[in-house]
């Protein structure tokens, strides 16, 4: 049987979390009934909350009508689910090969680009016809992934930075079924829990780490991975950032004034005495509003979901794994008959978990000016079909990246009033309805 048919029964540590605007694009073309059918979970609500200070915000599906607010698949599930379209479909796979060579340009006769593959196996074979093979084509696309082959020897480059860190991923067992997706910001960045298969207890982990962090964490024993989730989820031992620092004691302020960390010893004094106080004192307010239906007659204007307690985590199993972050985009999406898409002409922090569904937007950005090219005779790999398709690619991309570089600039500062301003600021999105459901429009692909 295929991994569609009979998926192995401890999912695949490897997931991503799928937009409504993504399944909707793969259901389209044929795919998604498959996916759904092997395993794919729905994640109704999703919790955001700062280890270091008061507040969190919490999306719900239910206040936008829809069923769910987004699918955690695993990869190869969808995959094989595309594979198996594409062949229904009339796609032709070459066989496994690489890409050796791109020609596009005003150059080459005829309105085609050409890439050369080789067969994978036949690298040391450079005199045989039947090594490589030549494909003449309108319009190239590169979706190769980060690390193009297509965009290097196109010539285009992709300008970015590393973080620095590792996501490590996992798969563990909760105490009691759930459908929320969790997260919780660390000092050394986010943890995410989220729904991963058909049995409500079983959650796939992403925790952004140093990267000897991260590869530790992936090297310990289930039990000891699973207690290490539980902690730092739930804010236990090392992973408690409740308490302020000895520094910031009032009872040991006075005598530190005159010291080289007064100005850090001040602001954590205002923060712990004044600031935090003040801000959970608003929260049991708004909450308290939720309950009764919201402000704003009756359509929940201004009022939260109170915070809810994470479920605790029993158990792990699978493989785990650590892979590189980092942010890139590329300085143009297209070139003579040459298109990039998905991770190929960006890529972004995985704490939004929008790196594939932004991918796949590219690909329904490029069929759309495909279709429109056509419908009026003209040629697809021309500059002006290639450019409209930069052009929305851009618009739709650039500011999701934007955003997620700076959540996460933002989450990485170590200051105790920077760290309250965060706290306030998810419990001001928590708190006013209309941001609240925007913003989570916008994270399911309404935009």
């Amino acid at each position: 049987p295929s991994l569609l048919d009979a998926p192995p029964a401890v999912a695949d540590a490897r997931v991503s979390a799928l937009t409504p605007a993504s399944v909707a694009l793969l259901r389209s073309v044929g795919a998604w009934d498959r996916v759904a059918a092997a395993r794919a979970r729905p994640f109704t609500a999703m919790q955001v909350w700062d280890a270091r200070a008061p507040g969190h915000v919490r999306y719900d599906a239910s206040e936008l009508g829809a069923d769910a607010l987004g699918y955690v698949v695993e990869n190869r599930i969808v995959h094989a689910a595309l594979a198996e379209a594409a062949n229904r479909l009339g796609v032709v796979a070459a066989a496994p090969s690489g890409v050796e060579g791109v020609l596009c340009g005003p150059t080459l006769p005829g309105p085609f680009s050409v890439v050369t593959l080789r067969r994978v196996g036949d690298a040391k074979d450079t005199t045989s016809d039947t090594a490589t093979t030549d494909i003449h084509a309108r319009v190239v696309v590169g979706a190769d992934g980060a690390n193009s082959r297509v965009r290097a020897l196109a010539g285009l480059r992709a300008p970015g930075w590393s973080y620095g860190q590792k996501a490590a991923v996992g798969t563990v067992t909760l105490s009691r079924a759930s459908d929320v997706a969790w997260q919780r910001f660390l000092p050394d960045g986010p943890i995410a829990v989220l729904p991963a298969t058909d049995d409500p207890c079983v959650a796939n982990v992403v925790w952004t780490n140093a990267p000897e962090e991260a590869d530790r964490l992936v090297s310990l024993s289930d039990e000891d991975f699973a207690n290490e989730v539980d902690n730092a989820v739930r804010g236990v031992g090392k992973y408690d950032f409740s308490r302020p620092s000895k520094a910031g004691d009032a009872e040991t302020f006075p005598s530190r004034l005159s010291g080289k960390d007064a100005l850090v010893d001040v602001e954590r004094l205002v923060v712990s005495s004044f600031l935090e106080p003040l801000t959970k004192r608003g929260m049991s307010m708004l909450e308290q509003a939720h309950r009764n239906g919201g402000l704003g007659a009756g359509v929940g204007l201004v009022g939260g979901a109170p915070f809810e307690p994470p479920p605790r985590v029993t158990g792990a199993g699978g493989t785990r794994g650590a892979f590189p972050l980092a942010t890139r985009m590329a300085g143009r999406h297209v070139s003579a008959r040459l298109a990039l898409i998905g991770d190929a002409a960006h890529q972004v922090h995985p704490l939004g978990g929008q790196g594939v569904n932004l991918g796949l937007r590219d690909a329904q950005l490029l069929q759309g000016v495909f279709e429109e090219t056509c419908a009026v005779g003209g040629d697809v790999g021309s500059s002006s079909c290639l450019l409209a398709y930069e052009k929305k690619a851009r618009a739709a991309n650039a500011p999701m990246m934007a955003a997620l570089d700076a959540l996460q600039k933002l989450f990485a500062v170590d200051s105790a009033g920077v760290a309250w301003a965060r706290g306030f600021g998810l419990a001001g999105v928590n708190a006013i309805g209309p941001l609240r459901r925007e913003i989570a429009k916008y994270a399911m692909g309404g935009a």
